[in-house]
């Protein structure tokens, strides 16, 4: 393993650290902590605002210590110990651009965890980020007005683990402003993710400043407080809640939707069926025939989100799937019918396919999930427009994409369904509980759209829903789709 993937290191951009510094240092600044300092860029620009600040920084990666020694020329003290078991002073300037390492990936996360607790009485869950860790020590390491500027992956603000951590924050007080990049904007060469800074001063605020930043020269506005130049939205601390995701707090300005229900009120989101091994149990026709297998064992089945350029799912259109040797079938050993069905097993063993953790802990390891095909499907990852599928032959689907099953009181609707979710009107409202992905790329898990909110489809007139099935029909015929027509037809409901 490499030292940037051991320690979780993504090197600060150095626009984005000269911000960040110029942001947290002020007149009565005396002293500065960099907990995460690296090669020590933001200790260099402290030290160009301000050449007399005493400075201490942390750092355990005995290569960037190296570059750090190479690089500072002034006198700083520098502490080769792990931050968050160090004991550490108050300080009047924190800047951190900490490691990112995933739950998975820290080390003694049990022991970190009751740590927390005891110390700073904040239950973290397993599955929060490391970064998260240097947060909380941070703000607890900060003096009376104090200021602490952070830059860590937006997602704990709409991961579930973030919950505790956006409490925590409601509690304490200490969040000022809070700024989400844009995720078109990549501000590290290596990661994809989407970043926030969050800039928080030891003092009681009112008031959260929410702002969106699209373009990086914004930063000079939010540097100078010229917030006339930008557009931000201020939340009070009372109108806050840490269970929703804060993506809403950017994205809702000056809308005001109306007739909207829970997703989950009308249809819920699951998961597509995960095989353990795609290599072996997704197939095309060329695979079929090579090793001879019976009809019974070959489901069909969407193995691949890019493969589906078309937004209904019919057998003419899977047929012609089936010409182009698209893997457009699952095996599933527990038809097994003939010798070569037999023989097929017997090779999945051979490459241990069957020693996989999912198929390892499956029975038969060669049987598939049993899943009810979904009436609609609903991609997993996305850039710009959610792809979404009618599928009409009512075929399985693997993980690429999510599948919407309609309540049973709603199953009626769901070719209104279907033709909604093509809108513009109802992505956007959609998106408001996406995840966001450096590139501008978003992810939905299951429950992300089943706590999001929709159409209350009961309120929309017979003339409409007439008009709606119209759409769909000649969509059928023609492969054309009237979006503009739909998504009038859905404004009338929703922006009344």
């Amino acid at each position: 393993m490499d030292n940037k993937k051991k320690f979780g290191q993504f090197f600060t951009n150095p626009i984005i650290a000269e911000f960040m510094t110029k942001i947290a240092i002020n007149e009565d600044t005396i002293n500065f902590l960099d907990p995460a300092a690296g090669p020590g860029v933001f200790v260099q620009f402290a030290n160009k605002v301000n050449s007399d600040l005493k400075i201490d920084a942390y750092e355990i990666d005995h290569k960037m210590i190296l570059n750090y020694n190479n690089e500072i020329k002034f006198k700083t003290n520098l502490i080769n110990e792990d931050f968050l078991y160090s004991n550490t002073n108050v300080y009047d300037s924190i800047v951190c651009n900490p490691p990112y390492n995933k739950f998975q990936e820290i080390p003694d996360r049990v022991k970190l965890i009751k740590l927390f607790n005891d110390k700073y009485n904040i239950k973290l869950s397993g599955y929060t980020n490391y970064c998260i860790y240097f947060l909380i020590k941070c703000l607890n390491s900060l003096k009376n007005n104090g200021r602490c500027v952070f830059i860590i992956p937006y997602e704990f603000m709409n991961a579930g683990y973030g919950e505790k951590v956006k409490e925590y924050i409601l509690k304490n007080k200490l969040l000022k402003t809070l700024i989400k990049f844009n995720n078109g904007l990549k501000l590290f060469d290596d990661a994809m993710t989407t970043s926030c800074i969050l800039i928080f001063e030891n003092c009681s605020h009112d008031k959260i400043k929410f702002i969106d930043v699209s373009d990086i020269e914004d930063l000079d506005y939010i540097l100078t407080e010229d917030y006339d130049k930008i557009t931000t939205l201020d939340y009070s601390y009372d109108n806050l809640n840490f269970k929703e995701k804060w993506s809403k707090y950017f994205e809702t300005r000056n809308m005001k939707y109306n007739n909207l229900v829970d997703f989950k009120k009308i249809a819920q989101v699951k998961r597509g069926i995960a095989t353990g091994n795609n290599n072996f149990f997704t197939l095309n026709k060329s695979d079929i025939l090579k090793n001879s297998l019976s009809e019974e064992v070959c489901i069909p089945c969407v193995s691949k989100s890019p493969d589906i350029t078309e937004i209904v799912m019919t057998k003419e259109y899977f047929d012609s799937l089936v010409q182009l040797n698209k893997k457009m079938f699952v095996f599933d050993g527990r038809n097994k019918k003939s010798e070569y069905d037999e023989a097929y097993i017997k090779y999945g063993e051979t490459i241990n396919v069957d020693k996989s953790y999912l198929n390892s802990h499956r029975t038969p390891w060669y049987g598939i999930e049993d899943k009810k095909p979904a009436p609609i499907w609903i991609s997993v990852f996305s850039r710009n427009k959610l792809k979404v599928i009618r599928n009409e032959m009512m075929i399985s689907n693997l993980t690429t994409f999510h599948g919407i099953y309609l309540k049973e009181n709603y199953e009626k609707y769901t070719n209104v369904l279907f033709c909604y979710l093509q809108t513009p009107i109802a992505q956007k409202i959609l998106k408001l509980n996406k995840r966001e992905y450096g590139e501008g790329l978003d992810k939905f898990e299951p429950n992300d759209i089943n706590n999001s909110l929709i159409l209350d489809f009961s309120i929309i007139s017979l003339e409409d829903i007439t008009k709606i099935n119209d759409v769909y029909s000649n969509l059928l015929e023609t492969k054309n789709i009237d979006i503009d027509n739909l998504n009038n037809i859905f404004l009338k409901y929703i922006e009344e």
